[in-house]
C-alpha cells in the first residue's frame, strides 16, 4: 500500500517452499507516481527525470476512466472514437523511445463501468470494480492491441508494451471496494473474474505480452481495510484463478531487509509468498515481481514508520543482497518512488526535487541491476515512416 499522487487524497495503510534457486537476481525498476496526474503534454518532462536515473524499467499506473471516459461502442477496437489514447501513447511510446520497458498497471474504472458507484467517499479514484468483469477485459483487449508492437499508431509508429498488471492492490478496500459483504469476502471472486478474462484477452491481442495478477499490497493481517497478503493469494485459488499470468507482490516493510524477523510481509519472510503462489494453477512456473518496494524517510498520517535518508540508501542496496531477491524466481524489484509526495515520502528526490542519498545508490543499481529477458527494451519501438 502507498499513497499515490501527489494531488490525490489518502487513506489509511495500511512460500511450504524454501527460497527457490540462486540466479541472475532480479533486476531494479522504477515507478513515478506523478505520471498518472501529469498531463499528456508533460509527460516528456517525468519521463526526462525518470531516464536520468539511469533505470530501464518504470511502472506506471494506467487509469481505465482516463482512456475511456464514455462507453466505447466497439470495446475492443482501439479506435472506437470514445478511446483517448493521448496518455498512454505519450507515456508507453515515449518510454520505449528512451529505451524504458514499460509496466502498465491498469485500475481506477471509469463510472460507466461501475453504474456511476465511486467506491470510498473522499479518493479521487474510482475503487469500485466494474459491474461486468467483461467490460475490464475488453478495454485490456483494446490496450494491448495498440501497444503489441504491430499495430501501427498515428504520429508515433508501433510500440511493443509487453507487460499488464491487472489493477492495483485489489486486496485493500481503498483500490477495490468493497472487500466484503458482512463478513464474507468478495473482492477475490471479483478479481478473479475480470483476470481470467483480460489475461486470455491480452494474450490474444499481444502473444507476446506478460499479464501479471495479483498485485498486492503488503498487509499483514486480514481486517475491515483489505484482506491479508496469504489470504488474498488463497482467494484467488479458491475462487479459480486461471493459469496463464505471472505474480506480483508489494512490500514496505517496518524492519530492515537483512533483518531476521517473523513479521510478514518482510524481505525475510517473502519465502511465504512463493509456498502460497505454488498452490496455484502454474504456480510453481510463475515468476513472482515485486512491483512496489521502498522504505520511507518522513512520517504521514498514512505512515508512521519513517528512516534517514542514509538508511534509505542503505536498505535499497541491502534488498538485493536478500536470497529471495537473489532467487531465480524473482526477476525485478520496483522502487516507489522517483519523488515524494506529502503523503508518501519514499522518494529517491524529495518533494522539491533535492536529491535524497538514495538517488544515487539508485543510479549504481542500474548499472549491476539490469533488467534480462522479456524486461529488456530490445526492438520495442518503430518511428513512423
Amino acid at each position: 500500500m502507498r499513497v499515490t499522487a501527489p494531488k490525490m487524497l489518502a487513506a489509511a495503510l495500511m512460500t511450504g517452499a524454501a527460497v527457490p534457486a540462486m540466479g541472475l537476481g532480479a533486476a531494479i525498476g522504477l515507478q513515478d507516481d506523478r505520471m498518472a496526474v501529469t498531463s499528456a503534454a508533460d509527460i516528456p518532462g517525468r519521463l526526462a527525470m525518470a531516464q536520468a536515473t539511469g533505470t530501464k524499467v518504470l511502472r506506471m499506473d494506467t487509469f481505465w476512466a482516463t482512456a475511456a471516459p464514455t462507453r466505447p461502442a466497439a470495446p475492443t477496437n482501439h479506435l472506437d472514437p470514445a478511446y483517448d489514447w493521448a496518455w498512454t501513447d505519450a507515456a508507453f511510446c515515449g518510454a520505449l523511445k528512451v529505451g524504458m520497458q514499460p509496466i502498465a498497471t491498469v485500475w481506477n474504472a471509469p463510472g460507466w463501468a461501475t453504474g456511476g458507484a465511486k467506491g470510498i467517499k473522499g479518493v479521487v479514484w474510482n475503487s469500485k470494480a466494474p459491474r461486468n468483469p467483461r467490460d475490464f477485459a475488453d478495454f485490456m483487449s483494446a490496450l494491448a492491441t495498440r501497444y503489441n508492437g504491430r499495430t501501427q499508431i498515428p504520429g508515433q509508429g508501433t510500440c511493443l508494451v509487453k507487460f499488464y498488471e491487472i489493477w492495483n492492490e485489489p486486496n485493500l478496500q481503498i483500490y477495490m471496494y468493497p472487500q466484503y459483504r458482512g463478513k464474507r469476502p468478495v473482492a477475490g471472486s471479483k478479481y478473479v473474474k475480470m483476470a481470467n478474462l483480460a489475461v486470455p484477452a491480452i494474450k490474444r491481442a499481444n502473444p507476446r505480452a506478460v499479464p501479471i495478477t495479483g498485485v498486492t499490497g503488503p498487509k499483514g493481517k486480514s481486517d475491515k481495510s483489505g484482506r491479508g497478503s496469504i489470504d488474498w493469494v488463497r482467494d484467488l485459488k479458491r475462487f479459480g484463478l486461471r493459469a496463464g499470468s505471472q505474480y506480483s507482490q508489494h512490500i514496505y516493510p517496518a524492519v530492515p531487509p537483512l533483518k531476521k524477523t517473523t513479521i510478514f510481509p518482510a524481505w525475510d519472510t517473502l519465502d511465504e509468498i512463493t509456498a502460497e503462489v505454488n498452490k496455484l494453477p502454474g504456480g510453481r512456473k510463475k515468476k513472482i515481481y515485486i512491483t512496489e518496494a521502498s522504505y520511507t524517510t518522513a512520517k504521514t498520517p498514512y505512515r508512521k514508520v519513517a528512516f534517514s535518508p542514509r538508511q534509505q540508501a542503505t536498505y535499497m542496496r541491502q534488498i538485493f543482497q536478500v536470497p529471495f531477491v537473489r532467487s531465480s524466481r524473482v526477476p525485478l524489484v520496483v522502487w516507489f518512488q522517483l519523488q515524494d509526495n506529502p503523503n508518501w515520502p519514499g522518494g529517491l528526490l524529495y518533494n522539491s526535487g533535492v536529491q535524497k542519498p538514495s538517488y544515487r545508490q539508485f543510479k549504481k543499481l542500474t548499472k549491476s541491476k539490469r533488467p534480462t529477458g522479456n524486461l529488456r527494451v530490445v526492438r520495442q519501438f518503430r518511428a513512423a515512416g
